[in-house]
């Protein structure tokens, strides 16, 4: 056994021996500043050039970090809501009894532009065009991050997300917030991220068929949702420069809020669409490297019963999910 693998082990048998682990906590930081959003977005295989906000007030734009605790993880990113995004974590008013969704607390129900719409007209002109938002009229409170960046050769690209709204589970066709992305172009063809259906990413009708509602990071857990966790792929792009917006904003009113978080802009290859991800199941921290972390963090989930460690897909929490999780860790990823 190496060095490295020594270590390892040990490392294992004293977390077996009863040492205990801490998870850092979700949070966000809203900035508008254009190094942090473009390192945010792990850029890989790319050359961020510029990050230009398209839309949006102080507060609706910012970078998130670990969102890490199981079931429902994803890697640090920039986030863009139709609220505030500095008041994206669990929300204590849903452990009352009496909480009443259809009316949540201001933290994620709230109106940031006071004076106009604060839509964009490309949101609105896709919106209005073919239902590709159901009951569309206008959007209000959009955050919209235009991204230019370049490839040295002919490559898909390739990005992560998870969409989350306290619109759902009572408002979720009448007020339709929806998570858009135009490559190289504003016009409704230029839209690329969909949902299981084909349908634009948007409460209601992609949430019918993909909602997650035991995220335990951020304010949309039961009863609220978001929809996890999602990767679009683009078709092969020239070699050169190129321009991705990414739009998250409410539908028909300006109260309750939605979010997008964005991650691991890279290039790959992959069939052309929209999809679950295809992150490494041994990344288990979702940090983009297979380190001892990644042991630190199954074993916790493991002794708490998580989901996710059922490793070897038996329908149980046993010893040998750990067997079958460090035989893949020591395998490493493709």
């Amino acid at each position: 056994m190496n060095a490295h693998r020594l270590a390892v082990a040990i490392a294992t048998l004293t977390f077996l021996a009863g040492a205990a682990t801490s998870r850092a906590q979700f949070s966000t930081t809203p900035t508008t500043d254009p190094a942090a959003l473009a390192a945010a977005l792990t850029p890989t295989g790319l050359t961020i050039t510029s990050v230009v906000i398209r839309s949006g007030v102080p507060g609706q734009i910012g970078t998130y970090s670990h969102f890490t605790a199981l079931p429902v993880t994803i890697r640090d990113g920039i986030v863009l809501s139709s609220g505030n995004v500095a008041a994206l974590g669990p929300l204590a008013e849903v452990q009352d009894p009496a909480y009443d969704p259809s009316s949540p607390p201001a933290a994620v129900n709230s109106q940031m532009n006071a004076d106009i719409t604060g839509g964009t007209p490309e949101f609105n002109d896709y919106g209005s065009h073919g239902n590709h938002i159901e009951n569309f009229t206008e959007s209000f409170d959009v955050a919209a991050v235009e991204v230019h960046f370049t490839i040295p050769e002919d490559s898909q690209i390739k990005f992560d997300f998870i969409f989350a709204s306290v619109e759902y589970p009572f408002w979720t066709s009448s007020f339709t917030d929806a998570f858009l992305v135009f490559l190289d172009g504003i016009d409704p063809n230029s839209q690329i991220a969909f949902d299981s259906t084909g349908s634009a990413v948007q409460v209601g009708s992609s949430f019918a068929g993909l909602t997650e509602t035991d995220d335990v990071n951020t304010a949309f857990a039961s009863p609220h949702g978001l929809i996890h966790h999602l990767t679009t792929t683009t078709q092969r792009l020239d070699a050169g420069a190129h321009t991705l917006i990414f739009e998250a904003g409410d539908v028909n009113d300006h109260i309750l809020d939605s979010v997008a978080f964005i991650t691991n802009l890279r290039t790959g290859t992959g069939t052309v669409g929209t999809g679950p991800s295809d992150d490494c199941r041994t990344d288990f921290d979702g940090s983009g490297t297979i380190n001892v972390q990644d042991i630190f963090d199954f074993l916790t989930a493991w002794f708490d019963g998580e989901r996710d460690a059922d490793f070897n897909g038996s329908h149980a929490i046993e010893v040998q999910d750990i067997f079958a999780f460090l035989a893949a860790w020591f395998a490493g990823c493709p």
